[in-house]
């Protein structure tokens, strides 16, 4: 289970509301390599064992760069775990790169600048209350 975030390349511009969103406000974020590089120049820590998948593992938390097999890649999910200021991470790729972040549990685009917690931290509740459902059930 994880709290998804996908990125798109809006050439710096800002998204707009996700119903309005369309083909063209969006470019590919670049070659696979590059994209990699770019990747790991914000954040040197991701494993790209796998080319395809790289991961970052922090305290607290841990993001997943699903960037798949496509050259150039068109854009790429982040399948984020954990607790934590993961959006701190996300916002530290993207914001410099032009990138813009649609958060998948609210279906909205994050403000890289004051992003809300709103999707991140709804993803944690929703995690949890189902771990504790588990273990109620489970007898733990």
């Amino acid at each position: 289970m994880s709290w998804d975030v996908m990125i798109f390349n809006t050439r710096g511009k800002k998204a707009p509301p996700v119903e309005q969103f369309k083909e063209d406000d969006y470019s590919p974020l670049g070659p696979a390599a590059e994209v990699r590089e770019r990747l790991s120049a914000s954040l040197p820590e991701i494993d790209w064992s796998d080319p395809t998948w790289g991961i970052y593992n922090r305290a607290g938390f841990s993001i997943e760069f699903n960037v798949g097999k496509d050259d150039p890649i068109e854009s790429m999910m982040l399948h984020v775990r954990g607790g934590g200021d993961a959006i701190a991470a996300v916002a530290t790729i993207a914001r410099p790169l032009g990138w813009s972040a649609l958060d998948c549990s609210t279906s909205e685009f994050l403000d890289l600048d004051s992003p809300s917690q709103e999707g991140w931290e709804g993803f944690q509740a929703f995690r949890d209350r189902v771990i504790d459902q588990y273990r109620e059930e489970d007898g733990s």
